[in-house]
């Protein structure tokens, strides 16, 4: 495979890994036909615009005078990883934005870290719920409001939002964050369309009796069993909420994401141009393209299909602090990450420098 394919296939992957699980994670819509409510976040999902009018990414702010300057970087110790950092793990922050032009700003509705062991192809992800409250800071202290909003808080008050928020993250946990995915939901159903869609599997049958599908239908499900998804169809399975819950929503944007990698690993370079031209205005990430060959035969080891993946809410990873609000158990979560996150090579190389041959050693004459 040429350079440039190879550049074409990893930067398709992380397009459709990001979109297909965080673009579509939004709860409302500002187009829709559905009754008033007296609280925005407890009406259901909306039917969104048809065709090409869903907005792109929120424009990238500038900081406040008085923000905090940018951290001055740690020096890389030696045999560092330029793409594993330190643990030999790929591990990436997605977020999801939910940007209307009704509703601006970097609120961010999904949250998500995806880490890929480039040994043994074993993949794992976790979601932090947009409800989780008392979020740590990485400077000390916690964030008051909802973790959805901890993104553009961080972009007002430091010279490098995503940073601060990945280093926000990685304290929390106690991980590595090497990279960090920004993605808006405008394009999300022209990417699965551009693949011929996506299959899920579902346990048992899901129905949201409130998700208007258009101005003339409400309620929207699927069977158990699989089910073959377009466009349409995705973003409404990784948008409903009403047939469940936030938690169970999550769940299913884990799903999408495993589908959508599947979908694009059965179909090689012959649509990736397509991909990476509709995600020009839908994306932004701190990936180098440098690291493109490099990510492509990581990315092609991931055993998808048994994935670990859990999403950190009530009872067993938080506790409820009244409302809609709950705080995480950190020691759990970690616990959860410290078994499917393992550092593998602690200032390993990707790939593994291949082993000498063994030198046979001469039998004695008899």
């Amino acid at each position: 495979m040429s350079a440039k394919s190879r550049i074409l296939a990893a930067g398709g992957l992380v397009v459709v890994m990001g979109a297909m699980t965080l673009g579509a994670a939004l709860a409302a819509s500002s187009t829709a036909p559905s009754p008033a409510v007296a609280n925005e976040e407890d009406a259901g999902p909306t039917a969104i615009p048809p065709g090409n009018s869903l907005p792109p990414l929120p424009p990238t702010p500038s900081a406040d005078p008085s923000a905090l300057p940018t951290p001055i970087p740690t020096p890389v110790p030696p045999g560092t990883d330029p793409l594993l950092g330190k643990d030999g793990r790929f591990t990436i922050l997605l977020l999801g934005s939910d940007y209307r032009p009704a509703h601006p700003g970097n609120r961010t509705d999904a949250i998500m870290v995806v880490s890929l062991d480039p040994v043994t192809g074993d993949s794992a992800a976790f979601s932090i719920p947009r409800d989780t409250a008392g979020f740590p800071l990485p400077g000390g202290g916690v964030f008051n409001g909802k973790i959805n909003g901890l993104y553009q808080h961080l972009l007002a008050t430091t010279r490098d939002g995503g940073a601060a928020m990945k280093a926000a993250v990685a304290k929390a946990f106690g991980i590595e964050i090497d990279w960090l995915g920004f993605i808006g939901f405008a394009g999300l159903r022209n990417l699965i369309d551009a693949v011929g869609g996506v299959n899920v599997t579902l346990a048992r049958a899901y129905y949201d009796a409130h998700y208007w599908v258009n101005s003339h239908q409400q309620g929207w499900g699927l069977p158990a069993g699989t089910s073959h998804l377009n466009g349409d169809q995705a973003l409404i399975f990784a948008r409903s909420r009403k047939g469940d819950n936030d938690f169970e929503r999550a769940r299913r944007q884990q799903m999408l994401v495993m589908a959508a990698l599947t979908r694009v690993r059965s179909l090689g370079l012959s649509k990736l141009p397509t991909l990476l031209r509709i995600a020009a205005s839908t994306v932004r990430t701190d990936l180098p393209r440098r690291q493109a060959v490099a990510l492509f035969g990581l990315v092609t080891t991931a055993d998808l299909a048994h994935a670990q993946r859990t999403v950190f809410g009530p009872t067993t990873y938080a506790t409820g602090t009244g409302g809609s609000s709950f705080v995480l158990n950190l020691p759990v979560c970690r616990a959860w990450i410290k078994a499917h996150f393992p550092a593998i090579r602690r200032y390993g190389t990707w790939p593994p420098a291949p082993k000498a041959s063994p030198t046979a050693t001469p039998s004695a004459n008899p």
